[in-house]
């Protein structure tokens, strides 16, 4: 089975649109044909890799696609505008605190991890190097310097969960986000204005890929 999630259901919403779907719980639905499920598992490292982890234990899912927006750090703007389709092709873990050299991660945790499968790579989806956080960066002088650090284009807040967890279950994972804010000072006001534009791009290439196939 082949599963397609996002952190909230407002990211799957254009996927529901055309009814192909039912719906099995709140944030669960499964495809009336085929053995494809949507679901919403939760926003952040923790509370998504509960969601998935529960998912996993109840379904036999052999491949996982993990989509909705990401956030694009300052100087990658440039080559990475608002609007990209991205495929990520590694996800790390960062922290300001380890940029700041006040804290650290212990050796098994920084590891940088990438996904085997690779739907759109006949399309034009960008790659490159996607960093998840425990928060959202909101600060301009902080997103330069854990951009320059970790020498990352992305933020987004489930994607190591996501990752780890295909690693741990032998799921083949894939990713497909929408840049849709630069990550700084202003990003939750472009996000609000650029969310559901993004979540529509992307959704329709993975209508194309995986639904209407």
């Amino acid at each position: 089975m082949r599963l397609i999630c996002a952190a909230v259901i407002e990211e799957l919403q254009p996927l529901l649109a055309d009814g192909a779907f039912e719906r099995e719980s709140e944030k669960l639905f499964k495809h009336r044909l085929k053995p494809l499920l949507l679901a919403a598992l939760g926003v952040g490292l923790v509370d998504f890799a509960a969601g998935f982890q529960d998912l996993l234990l109840k379904f036999e899912i052999e491949t996982a696609l993990l989509t909705g927006t990401c956030g694009v750090y300052p100087e990658a703007l440039a080559d990475y505008p608002i609007g990209t389709l991205v495929s990520p092709e590694k996800i790390s873990l960062g922290d300001l605190s380890e940029v700041e050299q006040s804290g650290y991660f212990p050796a098994p945790i920084i590891s940088p991890l990438s996904l085997p499968e690779k739907p759109f790579v006949s399309e034009s989806v960008a790659g490159g190097h996607c960093l998840t956080l425990a928060t959202i960066t909101a600060d301009n002088r902080a997103a330069g310097r854990i951009e320059s650090f970790y020498q990352a284009q992305f933020e987004q807040m489930e994607a190591y969960a996501f990752a780890r967890l295909c690693n741990l279950n032998r799921v083949q994972g894939s990713a497909l986000f929408a840049v849709v804010n630069r990550v700084g000072a202003d990003g939750h006001q472009q996000w609000l204005a650029n969310a559901g534009v993004g979540s529509e791009a992307a959704a329709e290439l993975i209508r194309k890929r995986f639904i209407c196939e």
